[in-house]
């Protein structure tokens, strides 16, 4: 399946206030997936330095995260397919 970055600024956002994000990331991508289409929050990294998230999400298509991200009230600078690398697969 695809994987795709959420890319956020979120200037002054709390520790708080990203549990909270993460929480509703997770249901609508659960209520989502039970509605037959499938996507699914993988993980997040917040970079403290410049406010920014990064928001990682298994999707067949970019406008099931999107809608993903809307539902939970989430705002995103762009939305974008990314190619994971990893120790394992670098050769």
């Amino acid at each position: 399946m695809p994987l795709f970055v959420a890319k956020r600024t979120l200037p002054g956002i709390t520790p708080d206030a990203l549990m909270s994000a993460g929480a509703r990331a997770k249901t609508c991508c659960a209520e989502m997936t039970q509605e037959g289409e499938s996507v699914r929050w993988v993980r997040s990294f917040f970079l403290p330095a410049t406010e920014q998230t990064h928001c990682y999400f298994d999707a067949a298509t970019r406008e099931a995260v999107l809608e993903a991200n809307q539902r939970a009230r989430l705002p995103f600078d762009e939305i974008v397919e990314v190619v994971e690398l990893t120790p394992e697969v670098v050769q």
